[in-house]
């Protein structure tokens, strides 16, 4: 049985659950605790970060391998497409988005969350082992200043991470304007991974007042000038045309993770 490593709240391990759920293949989720969680990243892996794969003696780390992994080891229903070109043009796709929505997202949600312990608290204790909370109680000022320090948060990256993720979304508008796939004519990873890391922002499955109750203010009025835009009603429907049904939290809003962090601390 594989054993998928992960945070729950995490955008990047989002992307391995939605591509095992896509193709059907069993698997055991082992939510990890921010922090403490390096020592079992570190026993199977030579990073901290997660989603990390473990499929009897073959350990996968990152998403992006994880998914590749999958289309070499269950071959039906696959992410990467199967024409040469557009295999490479997916995987392109894929490291931009990854890169310029994902991680900026990540870091410029943080710094606005973290400050609000009893929010980041909520947020990354969600799915964790039931010993999170106390644990917490004590190493949060820990946890929040190593996040802070290995992901190198601070207003003025911040602000850069914010622009990246603008330009990043203009991008994906245009490549969208009229198509209902980035690659070829098929869902491929290049949707996977756009949708995925985009899911906690546009939020499938969650109401406006839901959003506005869990996340800052400052989010919550980006994604409000956002909700017309042709990439956010994307998501939506991409998510209910493709996520499988039935899988396991799909009705969740899926958030933001340290899946592909190295740093000192969460990774």
């Amino acid at each position: 049985m594989i054993t998928l490593y992960q945070f729950q709240f995490s955008h990047f391990c989002e992307k391995a659950r939605w591509a095992l759920d896509y193709k059907g293949v069993p698997y055991i989720r082992k939510n990890l605790l921010p922090g403490p969680h390096r020592k079992t990243a570190r026993r199977w892996a030579p990073k901290t970060s997660v989603p990390i794969l473990v499929d009897d003696d073959t350990v996968i780390q990152d998403s992006a391998a994880i998914i590749t992994f999958l289309d070499q080891r269950f071959p039906h229903r696959p992410l990467t497409p199967q024409n040469p070109d557009d295999a490479k043009e997916a995987v392109k796709w894929e490291e931009h988005l990854d890169e310029e929505i994902g991680v900026p997202l990540r870091l410029w949600f943080y710094y606005h969350a973290l400050p609000d312990r009893d929010r980041a608290v909520r947020f990354l204790l969600d799915g964790a082992p039931w010993y999170g909370k106390p644990l917490f109680a004590f190493i949060f000022p820990q946890v929040r200043a190593a996040m802070l320090k290995g992901m190198n948060i601070h207003a003025e990256s911040a602000r850069q991470s914010e622009e990246r993720l603008l330009a990043a979304l203009e991008k994906l508008d245009a490549a969208l304007k009229d198509r209902q796939f980035l690659v070829a004519d098929s869902f491929s990873r290049a949707d996977l991974a756009a949708c995925a890391l985009l899911s906690p922002y546009c939020a499938p499955g969650r109401s406006d007042a839901e959003m506005t109750a869990a996340f800052p203010a400052a989010l919550c009025a980006l994604r409000e000038r956002h909700k017309n835009r042709r990439f956010f009603a994307w998501v939506l429907d991409t998510y209910s045309n493709h996520r499988q049904p039935g899988a396991p939290g799909t009705s969740e809003a899926w958030k933001w993770g340290d899946g592909r962090v190295r740093a000192t601390g969460l990774g």
